[in-house]
Protein backbone atom coordinates (compact mmCIF):
# COMPACT_ATOMS: atom_id res chain seq x y z
CA UNK A 1 0.00 0.00 0.00
CA UNK A 2 1.30 3.06 -1.00
CA UNK A 3 1.07 6.72 0.41
CA UNK A 4 -0.91 7.79 -2.57
CA UNK A 5 -3.13 5.59 -2.19
CA UNK A 6 -3.78 6.95 1.56
CA UNK A 7 -3.47 10.42 0.26
CA UNK A 8 -6.46 9.75 -2.55
CA UNK A 9 -8.50 7.92 0.11
CA UNK A 10 -8.12 11.15 2.55
CA UNK A 11 -8.95 13.60 -0.37
CA UNK A 12 -11.87 11.38 -1.76
CA UNK A 13 -13.73 11.55 1.66
CA UNK A 14 -12.83 15.46 2.21
CA UNK A 15 -14.57 16.06 -1.28
CA UNK A 16 -17.51 13.96 -0.72
CA UNK A 17 -18.41 15.49 2.60
CA UNK A 18 -17.66 19.35 1.33
CA UNK A 19 -20.03 18.65 -1.63
CA UNK A 20 -22.65 17.06 0.45
CA UNK A 21 -22.49 19.43 3.46
CA UNK A 22 -22.12 22.23 1.77
CA UNK A 23 -23.58 25.50 3.25
CA UNK A 24 -23.39 23.82 6.79
CA UNK A 25 -19.63 24.96 7.90
CA UNK A 26 -20.22 23.47 10.78
CA UNK A 27 -20.98 20.29 9.68
CA UNK A 28 -18.17 20.32 7.06
CA UNK A 29 -15.48 21.12 9.71
CA UNK A 30 -16.77 18.46 11.79
CA UNK A 31 -16.51 16.32 9.37
CA UNK A 32 -13.07 17.23 8.28
CA UNK A 33 -11.82 16.80 11.36
CA UNK A 34 -13.32 13.22 12.18
CA UNK A 35 -11.53 12.50 9.12
CA UNK A 36 -8.12 13.99 10.05
CA UNK A 37 -8.63 12.81 13.58
CA UNK A 38 -9.49 8.85 11.80
CA UNK A 39 -6.34 8.65 9.94
CA UNK A 40 -3.97 10.24 12.22
CA UNK A 41 -4.90 7.61 14.36
CA UNK A 42 -3.63 5.00 12.31
CA UNK A 43 -0.69 6.98 10.54
CA UNK A 44 1.66 4.42 12.41
CA UNK A 45 -0.09 1.43 11.31
CA UNK A 46 2.90 -1.18 8.85
CA UNK A 47 0.93 -3.84 8.08
CA UNK A 48 -0.15 -4.23 4.45
CA UNK A 49 -3.10 -5.99 5.19
CA UNK A 50 -4.20 -3.50 8.14
CA UNK A 51 -4.27 -0.63 5.78
CA UNK A 52 -6.11 -2.16 3.35
CA UNK A 53 -8.71 -2.90 5.41
CA UNK A 54 -8.55 0.90 6.79
CA UNK A 55 -8.52 2.04 3.19
CA UNK A 56 -11.70 -0.40 2.39
CA UNK A 57 -13.32 1.09 5.41
CA UNK A 58 -12.34 4.67 4.33
CA UNK A 59 -13.73 3.91 0.57
CA UNK A 60 -16.95 2.51 2.15
CA UNK A 61 -17.87 5.66 4.34
CA UNK A 62 -17.06 7.81 1.15
CA UNK A 63 -19.50 5.84 -0.29
CA UNK A 64 -22.49 6.06 2.31
CA UNK A 65 -21.87 9.81 2.57
CA UNK A 66 -21.98 10.02 -1.44
CA UNK A 67 -25.25 7.94 -1.74
CA UNK A 68 -27.52 7.91 1.42
CA UNK A 69 -26.17 11.80 2.66
CA UNK A 70 -28.61 14.48 1.83
CA UNK A 71 -29.19 17.95 3.08
CA UNK A 72 -32.48 18.59 4.07
CA UNK A 73 -32.92 22.12 5.16
CA UNK A 74 -36.27 23.22 6.92
CA UNK A 75 -38.97 24.56 4.72
CA UNK A 76 -39.93 28.40 6.68
CA UNK A 77 -43.42 28.47 4.72
CA UNK A 78 -44.75 25.28 5.58
CA UNK A 79 -44.74 23.99 9.18
CA UNK A 80 -42.49 20.85 10.06
CA UNK A 81 -41.51 20.08 6.63
CA UNK A 82 -38.49 19.95 4.68
CA UNK A 83 -36.52 20.66 1.61
CA UNK A 84 -34.87 17.04 0.47
CA UNK A 85 -32.96 17.09 -3.52
CA UNK A 86 -31.40 13.71 -4.16
CA UNK A 87 -29.32 13.95 -7.20
CA UNK A 88 -28.48 11.03 -9.66
CA UNK A 89 -25.63 9.82 -7.47
CA UNK A 90 -28.01 8.98 -4.21
CA UNK A 91 -29.34 5.60 -3.84
CA UNK A 92 -32.77 4.98 -4.49
CA UNK A 93 -34.95 1.64 -4.50
CA UNK A 94 -37.24 1.06 -7.45
CA UNK A 95 -36.97 5.39 -7.94
CA UNK A 96 -37.99 5.84 -4.34
CA UNK A 97 -35.64 7.26 -1.86
CA UNK A 98 -34.29 5.35 0.95
CA UNK A 99 -35.67 7.28 4.08
CA UNK A 100 -33.81 6.55 7.08
CA UNK A 101 -35.47 8.42 10.00
CA UNK A 102 -32.98 10.97 11.83
CA UNK A 103 -32.19 10.71 15.75
CA UNK A 104 -32.50 14.21 15.69
CA UNK A 105 -36.05 13.78 14.55
CA UNK A 106 -37.38 12.73 18.09
CA UNK A 107 -35.39 16.23 19.23
CA UNK A 108 -36.44 18.31 17.27
CA UNK A 109 -39.93 17.84 17.67
CA UNK A 110 -39.41 17.97 21.97
CA UNK A 111 -37.64 21.08 21.81
CA UNK A 112 -40.75 22.32 19.48
CA UNK A 113 -42.87 20.92 21.78
CA UNK A 114 -41.33 22.86 24.90
CA UNK A 115 -41.79 26.14 23.23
Amino acid sequence: MSASQVRTAYRQLLKVQHKRFAGDAPVVLAAKEKTREEFESNRAVTDGKKIKKLLKHAADVELVIRSYVVQAPRNTDKNNTYNIKFTSEHALRDRHPIIIKSSLQGKDSKNEESK
